[in-house]
């Protein structure tokens, strides 16, 4: 049973550097399958350890296994070559680059993920409630060089159709909480009325809570659009998600009041912890934030989290903002039900 104002994180934590080893000398074959994969189970068993013992209600895998949130599916998807060029990320600055895959034929998919292989490792060692993040079709489509499809959006239908059968299979395998993570819807609100049924027809026949997370973008700890939440809205309260989770640290809440604009039943997952920022919050501010966001969205409908991914953080700083978020919404929990 979740408490009020249930923690969670968004997916990603800090990746340790050793694993980065482990997989070069996995490669170069100085370790067996066996011993990396020892060394991967090691990692995923620290990422538990350390959002239980920070109090998260709600856990992930950290993501430790994937090469990162979208060359991990492409990688594994037909038709994505990652012989790709160096490619801008966002429009806030052209410097931030990343190497993109090509798509130089049909998508398809040619063999599970291994997804449901990956979450049910993690619901085997985990205490707390569990999800698993799914990096979702636009984000896969913006971050690749698009040279088979006539247009983006033709190359995001047939990521839908492939990723379905991935979420039904996370289902199959005892799954009941996915959260699609979609960081750059707020890049491209022109899309919206597409990106929606596109969303819909992704989730669609899953048996499972759903989550739609969309933020400003975050590659090493950087903001990367200038768009606003503002003009997702109300499209994206047309979603089928169960929840929408966005981020509010970094901005000082502003968007949040799109939720008194555009009232909705949905849960919304308010992030309280600015990851872009290398201090730690202390649990009063956690719990200012909550409160601000308490004006907007009943107690009720509201999750906390920090506001993206922890990959590009230090442990000891990820530990640390995770602690600071269960303490400031204990803070928060007491003055709304006067126990601790």
């Amino acid at each position: 049973m979740l408490p009020l104002l249930p923690t969670t994180v968004i997916g990603s934590y800090s990746f340790p550097s050793w694993l980065g080893k482990v997989r070069e000398f996995g490669t170069a074959g100085t370790l067996t399958p066996q011993q990396a994969a020892e060394a991967h189970d090691a990692a995923v068993r620290a990422v538990i350890h350390d959002q239980e013992l920070a109090g998260v209600d709600i856990i992930t895998d950290g993501e430790i296994r994937r090469e990162t949130m979208v060359n991990f599916f492409s990688m594994r998807i037909h038709g994505f070559d990652m012989s790709g060029k160096m490619k801008a990320i966002g429009n806030l600055d052209p410097s931030i680059q990343m190497l993109d895959p090509v798509v130089r034929e049909k998508v398809r998919r040619k063999q599970g993920l291994g997804m449901d292989e990956h979450f049910r490792f993690l619901q085997a060692n985990a205490r707390h409630a569990t999800k698993v993040c799914v990096t979702g079709p636009q984000m896969l489509a913006k971050r690749a060089t698009n040279e088979f499809y006539p247009s983006d959006k033709e190359l995001i239908f047939d990521l839908t159709d492939i990723l379905n059968e991935e979420l039904r299979g996370l289902v199959v395998a005892g799954c009941t909480f996915i959260q699609i993570d979609e960081p750059i819807w707020v890049g491209y609100p022109q899309d919206m009325p597409w990106l929606v049924e596109s969303f819909n027809r992704l989730i669609a026949g899953v048996k499972a809570k759903i989550a739609l997370h969309v933020c400003y973008g975050n590659y090493q700890l950087k903001k990367l659009f200038t768009g606003q939440y503002a003009e997702l809205f109300p499209a994206i309260l047309d979603t089928n998600a169960d929840q929408i989770s966005l981020e509010f640290a970094v901005s000082d809440g502003v968007g949040l009041e799109l939720f008194k604009q555009y009232p909705t039943t949905k849960e919304v997952v308010v992030g309280v912890i600015d990851v872009k920022d290398e201090a730690v919050e202390t649990p009063a501010t956690v719990a200012s934030r909550i409160r601000h966001a308490l004006t907007f969205i009943p107690a009720e409908k509201m999750f906390i989290s920090p506001d993206c991914g922890m990959k590009f953080m230090p442990r000891d700083r990820a530990f640390a903002k995770l602690k600071a978020m269960v303490d400031g919404a204990a803070i928060v929990r007491a003055e709304l039900t006067g126990t601790r």
